[in-house]
């Protein structure tokens, strides 16, 4: 009997996990809509002023990103939702398809916060909201923007800073949808061209015959390959942080070890999480500046 319980446990999970939704912290599911209770449970556990939007790449999701998200909160002093998108299929497949498939659900999320955020001024009042879109998420909000979202829907300041990190997406033409962003005070991109996981990903590009619009080089790594350090190609309403020399092959780069070599790194995403304007200079671990791209070393 516990076995055929812990059967019908598991099946349900998986057509739950299958589903796109929202999760906090906690563990707590609700659906895509329900905006209001999510934030009632975040305004329940006191004085809230910062609260971090996080989009998920590939994975085992929601699990793998419980573990982000509690990093996330107790690293940088936030509160956290995640959009939750089904983004695993299996070790040698990216889940290009499901991610497309989330974006129309991506839009209808943010669409709900966007009408929370103007129903309840008073109590968002000093609240700053910033949005992180990690890895393959990146493709969800590409496919929201191009195809969901019209230009002044959501509020021009509803995210007070944006980040598009590690980004699994083609660098090729990138320009043309981060131009739509219109609803973020300051938006930024995040880049390693020494990214392991993205090199990985891009040689899973060799198995995969669909959607081969989403192979290629990547956003998150090795983008002037692309771009060839001309400025037409990148789009203006973003910033560039090439951070090669700082996190060598690293991927998730607003979590690294607490060491002193990371200093600067935690101080700069500490800042852009918190919807504040980080300095982008050389307290920051900025050495090199190129119109709108900004190099680090440690």
């Amino acid at each position: 009997m516990k076995s055929f319980l812990a059967f019908i446990f598991f099946i349900f999970s998986l057509s739950i996990f299958a589903e796109t939704g929202i999760y906090l912290s906690s563990g707590k599911r609700y659906e895509t809509l329900d905006v209001s209770a999510a934030m009632a449970e975040i305004f329940s556990k006191g004085e809230v002023g910062h609260i971090n939007v996080f989009v998920h790449g590939r994975g085992k999701h929601p699990e793998k990103g419980f573990g982000v998200m509690n990093e996330v909160e107790k690293t940088y002093g936030v509160k956290s939702i995640m959009f939750h998108w089904p983004s695993w299929k299996s070790a040698m497949e990216r889940p290009v398809g499901n991610a497309v498939g989330a974006a129309e659900d991506l839009s209808r999320f943010l669409s709900a916060l966007n009408s929370y955020v103007r129903m309840y001024p008073n109590r968002m009042l000093g609240v700053k909201l910033s949005l992180l879109v990690h890895s393959m998420g990146n493709i969800v909000f590409k496919e929201m923007l191009e195809n969901y979202y019209h230009s002044g829907e959501f509020n021009r300041n509803l995210f007070s800073s944006l980040v598009l990190n590690a980004a699994d997406v083609p660098a090729k033409e990138h320009k043309q949808w981060v131009d739509r962003i219109d609803f973020s005070t300051q938006n930024f991109v995040t880049y390693n061209d020494n990214d392991i996981v993205l090199f990985g990903s891009e040689q899973l590009d060799r198995f995969n015959d669909e959607y081969e619009e989403y192979e290629g080089t990547r956003l998150g790594k090795d983008l002037e390959k692309v771009t060839k350090g001309k400025v037409r190609y990148l789009s203006q309403n973003a910033k560039y942080l090439n951070l090669s020399k700082m996190t060598f092959t690293g991927h998730r780069h607003f979590l690294v070890d607490d060491k002193k070599k990371n200093i600067e790194l935690k101080n700069l995403f500490s800042q852009i999480i918190k919807g504040r304007a980080p300095y982008l200079n050389s307290r920051d671990g900025v050495y090199d500046v190129k119109h709108n791209t900004y190099y680090f070393k440690n």
